[in-house]
C-alpha cells in the first residue's frame, strides 16, 4: 500500500507541473499583444420615466480610466482596465483565469427623445452610471397666414 501511494503521489507531483507549465504558457498566449485587444464589459440600458440610464461594471477603474464622450445620437465609453497581477509572470500557479485587462470600448445609440448633450457620469463602487434626460419639448406656434382667391 504505501509503494502505491508513493507512486500515486509521484504521479499527481508531475501532474502538478504539467499543468503549472501548461497554465503559465497560456497565460503568455492570452496576455500576448494585449494592448490591441479590447475587453467586452457588460452593461444594462434601461429608460425611467424621464431619462435613460446607462450601468457599466467597471471594477478597479477610476474617472480617469474612463472617457464618455457625445458624438450626435451616440456616446462613446472608452478606457482601460489595468492588469492588477502585477509583473510576477512565472510564479504563480493558477487555477482559473477569468478578469480580462485592456482596452474597453462601447458605443450606445441613444434614442432621439433623449439629448446626450445634457448627459450626467458618476462612479460608484466600480459602477459607472450615465443619466441621459429627456429632451425638453418646447412648443413652437406656428403662424397661420390667410390666402384669399
Amino acid at each position: 500500500m504505501s509503494a502505491n501511494y508513493q507512486r500515486d503521489n509521484r504521479t499527481l507531483i508531475w501532474l502538478n507541473r504539467e499543468i503549472d507549465s501548461l497554465m503559465r504558457r497560456m497565460y503568455k498566449l492570452l496576455n500576448k499583444g494585449q494592448e490591441e485587444q479590447y475587453v467586452e464589459l457588460p452593461l444594462d440600458i434601461y429608460e425611467t420615466g424621464d431619462s435613460l440610464v446607462v450601468i457599466m461594471d467597471i471594477p478597479g477603474v477610476t474617472e480617469k480610466d474612463i472617457f464618455i464622450t457625445v458624438q450626435g445620437e451616440w456616446i462613446l465609453l472608452e478606457g482601460k482596465k489595468e492588469d492588477t497581477r502585477g509583473d510576477i509572470e512565472g510564479k504563480l500557479l493558477y487555477h482559473r483565469i477569468e478578469r480580462r485587462f485592456g482596452k474597453f470600448m462601447r458605443k450606445i445609440s441613444i434614442p432621439g427623445r433623449f439629448n446626450p448633450e445634457h448627459a450626467k457620469a458618476e462612479i460608484r463602487k466600480g459602477t459607472i452610471i450615465i443619466t441621459i434626460p429627456l429632451r425638453e419639448n418646447t412648443l413652437q406656434r406656428i403662424n397661420i397666414t390667410s390666402r384669399e382667391e
